[in-house]
């Protein structure tokens, strides 16, 4: 084979290449709360995203998996905060979930979900506490 059927092999490939649409999901970024921190107060939570998010197939839900007073280990079940409002903010790329009150002492998780433009969905979970 010759080197100019080899150059032009690779010039058809990447013709057909640059058409491809790259989909690049989108992933977290940071938290505030930070994952794994212990805050004051708390009356707001923000999620950052490496891309910008599809409002209508991205969310969140902060749930209380943990309170002051309760004995290690025994049952709880998990409660999810109400009165939370979620967002995307005008950039496009953060969730943002503002409380009616802040939170009271304990323990949290925040379960998210997120879309990029191509709608591919991806999830994840951050906890961090109140006291």
């Amino acid at each position: 084979m010759t080197l100019s059927k080899i150059a032009a092999g690779i010039c058809s490939l990447a013709l057909l290449l640059v058409g491809v649409p790259l989909h690049a999901q989108v992933a977290l970024v940071s938290a505030t709360p930070a994952a794994g921190s212990v805050v004051s107060k708390v009356s707001s939570v923000t999620l950052r995203f490496g891309g910008k998010l599809s409002a209508s197939l991205s969310g969140l839900e902060i749930v209380m998996t943990d309170m002051p007073g309760m004995a290690h280990g025994a049952a709880h079940q998990p409660m999810k905060m109400s009165g939370v409002k979620v967002l995307v903010d005008p950039n496009g790329k953060s969730l943002v979930a503002t409380l009616a009150r802040p939170l009271p002492a304990g323990a949290y998780d925040v379960n998210w979900r997120a879309a990029g433009e191509d709608t591919h969905r991806v999830t994840g979970k951050i906890s961090f506490a109140v006291r």
